[in-house]
């Protein structure tokens, strides 16, 4: 595998500089992506226009409804369906997003609007439900906005997929520019990290220090969360990605990064499963909120027949021992004093990016007691962000 060099790949520093300055109240598009056509400029140009004439009327049920009908009536206009799988796989994955965007809107402000739950699907409509399900069907994945359409094809470098206006539509932009930055540097992570495992006469030290570096730059941007990020302006985007009101379905939420997965797995894969199987259980059992390719890859380096499938391994029922050579532990066992000595701080800068993880959590969401997005009701959301922790929590 050749990995490309370090300052080669990285992300562009303005832009991360720029996540939450609060220097601007408006976003700039820089470049039009539209795969959808009308349906695509109705999302990004006029649906957070029309989400604050919902909030701010008396008449919220009928301006609800009519957002509804709106949806419907461009997408009877058209065929959207046959569009949609001819499309090329990075345009498919923009489609899916403004779609899943439409689809959560409309169950969101049904909500916000106090429709029950057979109002709500008379105005999410039948052709907005019926896209939505193809879009699932030709990308399997969960049947609600998940992490992979809010963070991973949207395009919010350039032509962002936001609910809000004004200063708050930046700040929501910001929030999800800086997670699609973090899993580009994850992605660079766990790719010179597979080229240390899998490479006979792979360059450890070279590998090893190109990880530690974008775990790092994850570091620095995680950061910029919990020092500048506005919890006002936080609070103000954040209600319109909670759970579905309708469907027994958890939100879009960091919990669902599978990179943050495959990161761990090959760093520490073996001392998580002694220390907190848990941690493995929740992903196999929530298989389906992640994003398929990366999670079903993780899965295959766990499987003792290399399948991606999400079923719980022998090894997690008792039945087996982990399989170490998932990880780069093989390998770094065989190296020099240095090597382990790099490998640890790879080790330590992942402890300190969950860290931070939950340190943030807890400041935005917890703290303020903000609805929790991405556990189950009877979860603790602390336990749950405990569990990536290496050490003992502070």
């Amino acid at each position: 595998m050749n990995v490309p060099s370090y300052s080669a790949a990285s992300p562009d520093q303005r832009a991360v500089r720029g996540i939450f300055s609060h220097l601007a109240d408006r976003i700039d598009r820089r470049l039009r992506i539209r795969p959808l056509g009308i349906i695509s400029d109705f999302v990004a140009d006029q649906l957070p226009h029309r989400i604050a004439e919902i909030k701010n009327t008396e008449q919220r049920a009928e301006a609800v409804k009519a957002l509804g009908r709106s949806i419907n009536a461009m997408l009877a206009a058209g065929d959207y369906e046959a569009h949609l799988l001819n499309l090329t796989q990075s345009e498919f994955g923009v489609a899916k997003t403004d779609i899943q965007y439409l689809l959560n809107i409309v169950y969101q402000m049904s909500a916000f609007a106090g429709l029950n739950h057979y109002d709500a699907e008379l105005t999410v409509g039948e052709r907005l439900r019926r896209i939505a399900a193809l879009s699932c069907e030709r990308e399997p994945s969960i049947d609600v906005l998940s992490y992979e359409d809010m963070i991973l094809t949207n395009p919010v470098e350039s032509d962002p997929r936001v609910y809000c206006l004004d200063s708050a539509g930046v700040e929501e932009r910001d929030f999800c520019l800086g997670h699609q930055l973090i899993e580009r540097d994850l992605q660079f992570a766990v790719d010179t990290l597979l080229e240390l495992r899998d490479q006979v006469g792979a360059d450890a030290r070279w590998c090893l220090t190109l990880c530690l570096e974008r775990l790092e730059s994850a570091n620095y941007i995680l950061t910029r969360f919990h020092d500048h990020m506005s919890p006002d302006l936080f609070g103000e985007f954040r209600e319109f990605y909670g759970k579905n009101p309708y469907k027994n379905r958890l939100a879009p939420s960091g919990r669902f990064s599978a990179r943050v997965v495959a990161v761990s797995v090959l760093l520490m894969g073996e001392e998580i499963f002694r220390k907190k199987p848990q941690f493995y259980r929740d992903v196999y059992r929530l298989s389906e909120y992640y994003p398929r390719g990366c999670i079903g890859a993780v899965f295959g380096w766990l499987s003792s027949d290399k399948r991606s499938t999400g079923a719980q391994p022998g090894w997690l029922r008792g039945k087996a021992a982990f399989p170490k050579i998932a990880t780069v532990s093989p390998v770094i066992e065989r190296k020099s004093t240095q090597i382990r000595e790099l490998y640890a701080s790879c080790v330590d800068a992942l402890d300190r990016f969950t860290r931070m993880h939950r340190k943030s959590a807890l400041k935005y969401t917890i703290e303020p007691g903000r609805p929790i997005a991405g556990v189950e009701a009877w979860e603790s959301m602390d336990a749950v962000l405990s569990q990536r922790l290496l050490t003992a929590a502070d």
